[in-house]
């Protein structure tokens, strides 16, 4: 490889470390706004409001709108219904259920190895013995961070089963816009337009349950800067960031970084008092994250194939 292509190269790992601490922290930001008690369908629907606002208004001015071609609307839908509809709901209700930013964020960075169990089980997909270990030192790590919290009792159960629709969500998503990338969709159209999509699915969620106990304490200041940066960098800088990396990147090489989110998060809540954490909970993130990164390990063939 060229100096310029390894220059290019570095560029976008640094780029998905950006976004991975911009995920880091919007467990934080989230857990927030619903500590003010704004209710979870009117948080979600301002955000989409905001990230389509902004991010319209950004591919318009810099030409990177693309309309969607004829037969492409169903992996719009798809991939939208996925991630922000179904993810948005698992990630924000399992964060209001445990109030726990960090243990939210450990289960969204095990994603990986789920989708992994499933194609395991379901799908008969061969696994390296490397693999399987990585799924259950990755487990075993979430168990114990969990264990030592003390926090079993059923709600905290209930709320680490409703994080599970997130995995799905984003399992969905990462498969679909690797698809739009590859039809030519540029990150900036892909993203857009999942945020506009995204309005359509909120809204009925909203008018039912979130505009009846709407009050102007929804647009106070300190809601409105948590969900603004949460719409803004969350939404659209680090949404675009990933689209574009799962395309140059490829997915594998992607994905790794995640468990990443995890670390960022439990480090930030820990400083800013949102957890206090127990110092085996820490050994508990590192080592499934150690079994996220060895679960998803693929030989060298497949990552290039991939890209």
């Amino acid at each position: 490889m060229s100096e310029k292509g390894k220059g290019l190269g570095l560029v976008w790992y640094l780029l998905i470390m950006l976004t991975v601490f911009l995920w880091g922290m919007s467990f934080l930001w989230s857990d927030s706004v619903l500590d003010q008690d704004v209710p979870v369908f009117t948080f979600i629907f301002t955000r989409m409001v905001i990230a389509a606002a902004a991010l319209s208004v950004f591919s318009l001015l810099t030409g990177k709108f693309q309309r969607i071609r004829k037969g492409d609307l169903k992996w719009f839908v798809a991939m939208t219904a996925f991630e922000p509809f179904l993810y948005f709901i698992g990630e924000t209700f399992g964060l209001q259920i445990t109030d726990s930013p960090t243990l939210c964020s450990v289960i969204i960075a095990t994603i990986p190895v789920f989708s992994l169990v499933i194609g395991w089980v379901v799908f008969k997909e061969k696994l390296s013995a490397l693999n399987r270990t990585g799924i259950f030192v990755a487990v075993a790590g979430v168990i114990l961070f969990v264990l030592i919290g003390g926090s079993l009792h059923t709600k905290y159960l209930y709320g680490i089963a409703v994080l599970f629709l997130a995995a799905i969500g984003s399992t969905g998503y990462t498969v679909i816009c690797k698809k739009l990338a590859n039809k030519g969709y540029n990150p900036f159209a892909i993203v857009t337009w999942q945020f506009i999509l995204a309005i359509g699915f909120f809204l009925v969620p909203f008018l039912i349950w979130g505009a009846p106990t709407w009050t102007p304490a929804c647009l106070s200041w300190p809601v409105l800067r948590p969900i603004i940066q949460l719409a803004v960098l969350c939404s659209g800088v680090a949404f675009v960031i990933y689209a574009a990396c799962v395309d140059k990147l490829g997915m594998t090489r992607t994905t790794v970084f995640l468990p990443l989110v995890a670390i960022i998060s439990a480090i930030a809540a820990s400083l800013l008092g949102q957890d206090a954490l127990h110092p085996l909970q820490f050994l508990g993130i590192a080592i499934a994250m150690a079994g996220v990164v060895m679960a998803q390990a693929q030989n060298k063939k497949v990552i290039d194939n991939e890209t």
